[in-house]
């Protein structure tokens, strides 16, 4: 069975796969990727440097081996946890934030201990000012990596799908950069999620938002 994990850098994704034929075929996109074959630390440091060029569309890294893909990854980055939210209301509408200039979704790092589930509904509480949240199922999860106090990070954010009420008073996270809380319908994602991040809308198509 192929292995795939997607991994975005620089707002680019960084596919990792035991048969980039295979995921080519699948995404015709990635044709347009710049290949990488065997796992190893050049290969990772010249692959994540091709994501910085401005106009490249992504890389594909190659091996036989999903555990050596694995291995790579997590001998240069150091792993953090995090969880997300999808939230709809009765109108099905879907809560969005601004933050830095992009239309994102709530989302945050885990405390030392904390759940997974727990950390997704106490992240977007704090980020939205919602208190009333009901946690539904898990849907996916999305990889990106990030240089912090001279540490190399890969963040992996466990996304959820939940509920709440438009009625509750939205109180956005000043302190997280967070200017705008807002209820978006579906007929006004589409101009909105062009001034988004890619991996936002690549979370988006995982939990079937149309827009």
């Amino acid at each position: 069975m192929n292995f795939i994990q997607k991994i975005y850098y620089n707002d680019k994704p960084l596919i990792l796969t035991t048969d980039s034929e295979a995921f080519i075929n699948e995404n015709p996109v990635a044709e347009l990727y710049t290949l990488f074959s065997v796992a190893t630390i050049r290969n990772f440091n010249q692959a994540v440097q091709h994501l910085e060029i401005p106009g490249t569309k992504g890389a594909i890294i190659e091996d036989i081996s999903e555990i050596n893909l694995k291995n790579c990854l997590y001998d240069l980055y150091q792993n953090i946890d995090a969880g997300g939210g999808i939230v709809m209301n009765e109108k099905e509408e879907l809560l969005l934030i601004f933050r830095r200039g992009k239309w994102d979704l709530p989302k945050g790092k885990c405390d030392e201990g904390e759940q997974i589930d727990q950390c997704a509904l106490r992240e977007v509480s704090e980020e939205t000012g919602l208190q009333n949240i009901t946690l539904l199922d898990k849907f996916g999860d999305s990889y990106h990596l990030y240089a912090q106090n001279n540490q190399q990070i890969i963040k992996h954010t466990t996304w959820f799908k939940m509920k709440s009420s438009s009625e509750e008073k939205l109180k956005p996270q000043k302190e997280e950069n967070i200017i705008e809380a807002r209820w978006v319908s579906s007929s006004e994602l589409a101009p909105l999620l062009n001034k988004s991040y890619e991996a936002i809308r690549d979370v988006m198509r995982q939990a079937n938002i149309k827009w």
